[in-house]
């Protein structure tokens, strides 16, 4: 531009001593020259504009076509618990007893890197009126509609020279409740999150341990979550359930209102636990 600029004074200057006729013809025949340039400019930037736009378009649905999760775009974040991705195609939805009540979910999560397989099996049983969240993601959260009770499968890395015995429990709670966890990022704002119970129900290191074994834990999580306004917070009761496999947890979580959760007899608190009772990582989830 700064071309067409001195080029544009160069003609004025040299033509400032001929008749006016001239000189306009000269001016005119610059104007047109500097639109010309212009609008070549303009179109430049459309076409940049609309090849930039095209190629997202394409990465996007490349994403897409391949069925790979997100799981496979995103860095390993071994601070926060993430969904553990579906894998190898649809879970099997099977309605259990006679009343058709409950349904049982059978299917594969993503294994970890140094598993000896691409998926893992895992099954649990929930209530059939839940409502399944997050189908196209990969995410495996279920919502009770009418209370917003939740279940969540849910996977972290253990620390560093730890198992699922020996890691503190404080753990559980900072990365269930990461601001980069997959809790947070479906919308849930939490505070004060801390492990109230937790109890190793199957020890691997026990003489009595079952071989082969993977070892479980069963923990109770208290948090607050605060409202769409920001100033209310409602007090919150998560059950825990979790498997050990390589160097990840595998766990299943679920949410209630603290005050039905820790009602005795309550028909909240019996649902979620017999929703953790159920769930079964690892070869036990296909018998």
């Amino acid at each position: 531009m700064k071309t067409i600029y001195l080029t544009s004074l160069f003609l004025h200057a040299s033509t400032a001593f001929q008749p006016s006729g001239l000189q306009q013809k000269v001016v005119q025949k610059s104007s047109r020259c500097n639109n010309a340039l212009k609008s070549h400019d303009d179109m430049s930037d459309n076409i940049d504009r609309r090849s930039f736009l095209s190629s997202g378009a394409i990465l996007a649905s490349s994403v897409l076509l391949t069925g790979a999760s997100p799981s496979a775009f995103a860095e390993d974040n071994q601070a926060a618990a993430i969904y553990a991705y579906r894998s190898g195609g649809l879970p099997s939805l099977r309605p259990i007893g006679l009343t058709k009540l409950t349904t049982r979910y059978e299917g594969y999560v993503e294994a970890p890197k140094s598993y000896a397989k691409s998926g893992i099996p895992v099954s649990f049983d929930f209530p059939s009126d839940w409502l399944q969240l997050d189908k196209l993601g990969g995410g495996i959260q279920y919502v009770d509609q009418r209370n917003g009770d939740k279940l969540y499968i849910l996977k972290a890395t253990l620390p560093a020279d730890t198992n699922l015995k020996t890691v503190a429990k404080s753990w559980f709670a900072e990365v269930i409740l990461s601001p980069e966890g997959d809790v947070a990022r479906s919308g849930v704002v939490a505070e004060g999150g801390r492990i109230s119970r937790s109890q190793m129900t199957t020890d691997c290191t026990a003489e009595d341990a079952p071989s082969p074994c993977i070892g479980r834990r069963r923990m109770i999580l208290k948090y607050d979550t605060v409202t769409g306004s920001g100033v209310q917070t409602v007090e919150r009761r998560g059950l825990i359930d979790a498997y050990q496999i390589d160097n990840d947890v595998y766990m299943m979580v679920t949410s209630s209102n603290a005050i039905k959760f820790e009602q005795k007899g309550s028909r909240e608190r019996e649902t979620v636990e017999n929703i953790c009772q159920s769930f079964k990582v690892g070869p036990a989830a296909l018998s």
